[in-house]
């Protein structure tokens, strides 16, 4: 079922990272270096999927075409602003330039968790340059921070 409150949903990807996303998966589709499905709920964005890396590592991940760079900014900032306001003081926000582009990336980790329940919630800021226009998207990924990444930096 669909959930409209974001701290509620943050709270259910969290638990179902601990459970591989098993009840977030639908219809699992091919993919060469890891398993992906589609997920059964849109919890942000559009386009969510569930990705397998090994088959012991999973992550949630969402995307949102926006229409112009200022647009993609405020989305941007309000995901870190609800995602700080839900976690709480113990998750450590840590923003950086990413490696391969013009984009931002924000991650949050609970640094006192134990190593095997280190999960991080992270939004990117992805600038995609076209023949006539630059376009952005912001993706959402709930995960280990360990862990591979298919558009991560």
């Amino acid at each position: 079922m669909p959930l409209t409150n974001p701290c509620t949903k943050l709270d259910l990807l969290k638990n179902a990272y601990y459970d591989d996303f098993k009840q977030l998966k639908e219809i699992k589709v091919g993919g060469r270096v890891s398993n992906m499905w589609k997920a059964k709920y849109q919890l942000f964005g559009e386009n969510c999927q569930v990705f397998s890396w090994g088959g012991k590592q999973h992550s949630y991940s969402c995307r949102l075409v926006a229409p112009n760079e200022e647009t993609a900014q405020n989305y941007y900032h309000n995901a870190k602003k609800i995602t700080q306001q839900c976690l709480g003081d113990e998750w450590q926000l840590e923003e950086s330039k990413r490696k391969h582009d013009d984009g931002m990336k924000a991650v949050f980790t609970n640094h006192d968790a134990k190593h095997s329940e280190q999960v991080s919630f992270s939004t990117h800021l992805v600038p995609t340059s076209g023949l006539f226009s630059t376009t952005w998207t912001l993706y959402y990924y709930v995960g280990n921070s360990s862990q591979p990444s298919k558009k991560a930096d």
